[in-house]
């Protein structure tokens, strides 16, 4: 059920002869922000400081690491000195263990055992494995 289209002209609201009163709708609006060279400005100057600062950081870390280097390198022999120590205290202790286990056996020549001694040096002193020590130690 539809209604047949009106065949009376269309009314039309217009516009007063002149038109509307112009409204100055700026005094009631705030500014929106910064201007586009401002924030440009800003960005270019927070980033500028930004890269400054980690050029900052950068220096003072390497002049850290390279105060601890010079402190291990100062250290270094004390450190050696100490490792040597107890590589001796646990070579004694060893030699005086292989000593009395030791104490009935000869070599291939006949003569007695000595601590320390091995079938297969070869002229060179080399100092034991430390993982030797730590399965035989204790």
């Amino acid at each position: 059920m539809s209604l047949r289209p009106s065949t009376a002209t269309a009314i039309q609201d217009m516009p007063p002869p002149g038109g509307y009163k112009k409204l100055d709708f700026t005094r009631y609006i705030p500014d929106r922000g910064p201007k586009g060279w401002q924030l440009w400005a800003g960005a270019t100057t927070l980033i500028m400081y930004g890269y400054y600062q980690v050029g900052k950081t950068n220096q003072a870390r390497i002049q850290q690491k390279m105060q601890e280097r010079k402190v291990r390198y100062a250290l270094a022999p004390l450190m050696q000195a100490e490792a040597d120590r107890e590589y001796m205290e646990r070579e004694l202790v060893n030699l005086r263990r292989e000593a009395e286990v030791m104490k009935n056996v000869t070599d291939l020549k006949g003569n007695p055992w000595v601590p320390g001694s091995s079938p297969f040096f070869g002229g060179q002193w080399m100092p034991r494995k430390v993982a030797y020590f730590m399965r035989h130690h204790g």
